[in-house]
Order: structure tokens, then sequence, then C-alpha cells
């Protein structure tokens, strides 16, 4: 079922039947102590990153975090990976760039890299949005050790859901189970820039089958992204943006990819032998799921592969 078409009249139209306006009176309570001590963390320190005007990459904890600077307030998009000291450096970081309050947080997927910190942001009063197959998902996800689990959205949304600041716009669209069952991505149409989550990396993307992800599903909602006003899109992981013209040879490197695993598995390739017998060395960098990319080797996550493409 096709989860969000995209043209100019449909998306006006169902932009405008899901726009929620807050009251912005009633601003969330402060969240960032700039008296507090630098956090200690295992990674590098995030990076700020200029996207577009108004619009900045998060760069770093695992996963990349996307901001956008409205004159009222901020959108955030992704939390990072949990803990309050990653916590504490996402809102240091979000505060060298702005000392705005936050008024949203749209949360792509379930994975505590993405997901992480909502807890703290909903107890400050901030409306979280997610998608109601995360809302459904969140609830059943394995956490690792020593993680929390995140709560479900104070928001959630069928199919699309839109956000306005003054000077800024954001609209979230529910997709395909890809990277996993919960995936949305944020379309910001004034910048021409979506934060894709963990639907894009930079290289191969990766599939998590055993929560419900699917990588025909990836190659689907590659497929409708194609279809809106953009020129960047901001992978999940990766420290730079990626221009429309990257966006359209990954995705025939994607086709591809896929074309080739159906044709080894139809060949009758074992599942054991999938990886190493495709043919990737010429997809380029990042493109190595046999090697670079351990995320494919998983038995979980190859048993998903093969038995999804045996079909």
């Amino acid at each position: 079922m096709l989860r969000f078409v995209i043209g100019a009249g449909a998306l006006a139209a169902v932009s405008a039947a899901a726009t929620m306006a807050f009251a912005q009176d009633a601003a969330p309570r402060p969240i960032y102590d700039p008296a507090a001590p630098p956090p200690t963390t295992n990674f590098a320190p995030l990076v700020v990153r200029q996207v577009k005007p108004g619009l900045f990459m998060l760069i770093g904890n695992t996963a990349n975090s996307v901001l956008r600077v409205a004159d009222d307030g901020l959108i955030l998009v992704d939390t990072k990976l949990t803990g309050d000291n990653y916590y504490q450096e996402l809102l240091r970081a979000i505060h060298s760039v702005s000392p705005k309050p936050i008024r949203y947080v749209f949360v792509t997927h379930v994975h505590n890299d993405h997901s992480g910190n909502t807890p703290q942001f909903e107890a400050a009063g901030i409306p979280v949005i997610a998608s109601d197959d995360y809302k459904a998902l969140v609830a059943t996800y394995t956490v690792r050790p020593g993680q929390l689990r995140s709560p479900a959205p104070t928001i959630s949304f069928a199919k699309t859901y839109t956000v306005k600041l003054k000077g800024a716009t954001a609209t979230a669209y529910a997709l395909h189970p890809a990277h996993t069952a919960s995936d949305s991505i944020v379309y910001f149409p004034d910048e021409k820039v979506v934060a894709m989550g963990d639907n894009m990396f930079s290289g191969a993307p990766t599939v998590d089958w055993p929560n419900g992800g699917r990588l025909l599903g990836l190659q689907q909602n590659w497929a409708e992204v194609e279809k809106l006003d953009f020129d960047t899109l901001i992978p999940g992981h990766g420290d730079a943006p990626i221009s429309r013209a990257e966006f359209e040879a990954d995705r025939k490197k994607l086709d591809l990819l896929i074309e080739r695993l159906r044709a080894a598995i139809k060949a009758g390739v074992p599942k054991s032998e999938l990886l190493a017998a495709v043919k990737v060395d010429d997809l380029g960098p990042g493109w190595n799921i046999k090697g670079q990319h351990t995320e494919w080797t998983r038995p979980a996550r190859l048993d998903g592969l093969y038995d999804e493409l045996s079909k």
C-alpha cells in the first residue's frame, strides 16, 4: 500500500489538512543550562554543520540530527543516543546555533541512536511527533542493555503531519517499512531539504528485518522521495549532506544491488554464500555489504534479507 503520494496539488491539500498550530504563548520551559560543565561522551564532540540558511546538521554520537531555525523557535529532527550526557551535548550544540526555544521534535524511527532522548524533551513540554507505526513499534522494540525504552510520541500520525513556525514549515511523511517498520522522513519545503533518518546512509543503506524493515520498502520509499521538490538530503549517518544528483546515483545502485541479490537467490545461491556471491565492487565506496557494512551480515538480518527476496 502506498503510504504517501507526492504531487503539487496533493501535497498542498494533505499538508493543509494535517497542519496543527500550537499556541506560541506557552513556550516549553528552558531545558539548557549554560552554566553546566561540558558533558563527557564516548564519542567525538558533536559537529554543527550549516546546510542551508537556518538549517543545520548536528553530526555525531552515532547518528545525525537536523535543526531548523525559525523566527519564533526551533524544530529538531531526532534526539540522538540515550543518556543524559548525550542529551546535554545535543542541547549545547543546539544552543550554539540559537538560544530560541525548541517548539517541536520529530523522530524518524525507534532505534535508540535516533529516539533515545525523547523522554527528556517530552518532560520539558515539547511535542514529540512520530508515525503511528513508530507508536506501535516503540512499545515492543528491544533496547540494548543499559538503555531506556523511548515513550510513545506526544503526537502520532498515519500518513503526513505538518507544523509551521514563522518562516519555517516541516512536513513528516510515514513511509513503507524500510529501515524499520516505524520509518518517517521530514521535509522542509522552504529549504528544499529532506531529513531522511536511516532511510539513507552515506553509502549502502541497512535494513533491520527483525524490527519490520524491508529492502523493497526502501526501494519504494526512494522512488517516492524523488517526487519531492528537493535539492539536498540529510542522511541518518554520515558527515555530509547528499545532493539530488548523488541521491539519483545511489538509487540506481540500490536498484542494481536488489536485482543482483534476487538473481543470485533465483540461481540457487545458499543464504550463507549470498553476500559473497553478489558483485558490489563496481558500486563505489560504502556499498561493500559483505565487508564494510556488518549490519548486513548479522544472522537475523541475513535471514530477513533472504526470506524477503526469495518471495
